[in-house]
């Protein structure tokens, strides 16, 4: 697979559409569509660099893939839970973080 590929997987995986993107990174919705749907369309370093930052991600696994994908896709909410995780407080990351530990030790 190539960059649209895992572009459009990633976002499908995170539940984000091209207008949230577009609004985390600053790149045009037009853009990023190009960039999902084109064949030849690739963003610059800058932009790729900002999809990724958007998303959680590097830029070698848009262009790559995600390598342990298979593993990460196990839990159906994973995507969902890093689309939202992404856009919390540091303080209440670390909470989250602390309460998903706790439960882990009582689970």
């Amino acid at each position: 697979m190539g960059f649209k590929e895992n572009l459009r997987e990633e976002m499908d995986f995170q539940d984000i559409k091209p207008k949230e993107l577009s609004e985390k990174t600053g790149i045009s919705v037009n853009t990023l569509r190009n960039y999902i749907n084109n064949h030849d369309a690739l963003p610059n370093i800058d932009s790729a660099v900002k999809i990724a930052r958007a998303l959680n991600t590097t830029v070698e696994e848009l262009i790559e893939g995600r390598k342990n994908k298979i593993d990460f896709q196990k839990s159906i909410f994973a995507g969902k839970f890093l689309s939202i995780f992404s856009q919390l407080s540091e303080n209440d990351q670390k909470s989250v973080i602390a309460l998903l530990e706790e439960m882990r030790k009582h689970g």
